[in-house]
């Protein structure tokens, strides 16, 4: 039997042909890259439903993370990917590797987590901007800072520095030890004292003192808030900055871009009746991830409602209002890498035409 080569991080793993649906002899073959997360399922239920098939595309789907699958993507090693917002900076950048080519979500799953014996011990969901600038003054805050929980924590200090005078406003020094947000006067007083860790090593470290506040997504943010007695949510993108969502993208290598357009527009179409099926049916998509990921990714159990899942008429529905620059320009904003560029207009890093050729067609 014919064996095909799924890549899952570093190593590897063999699946028998026909396991994944999509992966037929028609066709030509787009170089996928997924998250092994429920964020990238609209790509996973693409494959398993055999809509990419039926669009005539093959796929050769590489798992990994955010930071090996954008690396893989700007050096032309994938073709397309799923993006979170951690490594969206690489969309901004003068090189112009890659272009944001559609919308993943409107995500919610970033969670600003209070350690019920810190700082943060008396807030809750419903806590004004003011009393939680107050509490994370000299607070010490876990987060992966490769991840999405620092595009995330960079917007919410941003919005609560709003409200604040210049005497008051928080501050806090990036994985590199630099000083954010610019311009902010570092006033001892007012630092949040930022440590990183894996998303996966958050849970450990938090069941000591050592923290006041951590920031983190599900699995993990599922698990801690189970410990209803350990931690509490005390602020989210809904709760605290609903007009500063920054969504999880897909991108593509625009060098392979320019010489599969026909091929992209096919799968194009194909992910967005992923998009369709993941929005009516999360429980099957998360089977559909698990089966892809050959168990990699667990279906029970999975959190499913951590955002809003956009399909072809909500997909054109932003574009029609404007709303889904003004997303874009979230995310660039709420970018902190050095790469960004200070001159590339935001427009010129996306290409939605694709996606609103696909979404007019199936609707």
């Amino acid at each position: 039997m014919k064996k095909i080569k799924l890549l899952v991080g570093v190593g590897a793993v063999v699946l028998a042909a026909g396991t994944l649906a999509g992966c037929g002899s028609t066709g030509d073959t787009v170089r996928l890259g997924l998250h092994t997360n429920y964020g990238a399922g609209a790509g996973y239920s693409a494959i398993q439903q055999g809509f990419f098939e039926a669009e005539g595309v093959k796929v050769e789907p590489s798992m990994g993370d955010g930071p090996s699958l954008a690396a893989s993507l700007v050096a032309g090693k994938i073709d397309v990917s799923f993006m979170g917002n951690g490594v969206a900076w690489n969309y901004f950048t003068d090189r112009q590797n890659i272009t944001l080519v559609a919308l993943d979500n409107l995500t919610n799953d970033d969670k600003l987590i209070a350690s019920t014996t810190g700082k943060g011990k008396d807030l809750t969901l419903d806590s004004p901007h003011e009393e939680l600038a107050a509490a994370l003054r000299g607070s010490e805050v876990l987060m992966d800072t490769s991840a999405t929980p620092a595009s995330f924590w960079s917007s919410l200090v941003n919005k609560l520095n709003e409200s604040l005078d210049d005497g008051e406003k928080l501050w806090y020094k990036n994985v590199d030890g630099k000083a954010m947000p610019a311009g902010v006067e570092q006033i001892a007083a007012n630092e949040v004292k930022v440590a990183n860790a894996s998303n996966s090593t958050v849970t450990a470290s938090m069941q000591n003192d050592d923290y006041d506040f951590c920031v983190a997504f599900a699995p993990v943010s599922t698990t801690l808030l189970a410990q209803t007695d350990k931690f509490k949510a005390i602020a989210t993108t809904a709760t605290h900055m609903s007009e500063s969502y920054t969504p999880s993208t897909w991108a593509v290598n625009t060098k392979w871009l320019e010489n599969n357009k026909d091929l992209f527009a096919r799968f194009m179409k194909g992910l967005v009746k992923g998009m369709n099926f993941r929005r009516d049916n999360q429980a099957q998509c998360a089977k559909d991830i698990e089966a892809v990921t050959a168990g990699s990714f667990k279906a029970e159990g999975a959190a499913t409602d951590i955002a809003v899942w956009l399909g072809a008429k909500e997909q054109l529905e932003l574009l029609d209002s404007g709303k889904a620059m003004k997303y874009v320009e979230n995310i660039r904003n709420s970018q902190t890498s050095d790469e960004v560029s200070k001159t590339l207009k935001t427009e010129d890093a996306v290409d939605f035409s694709y996606l609103e050729a696909a979404c007019e067609e199936l609707l």
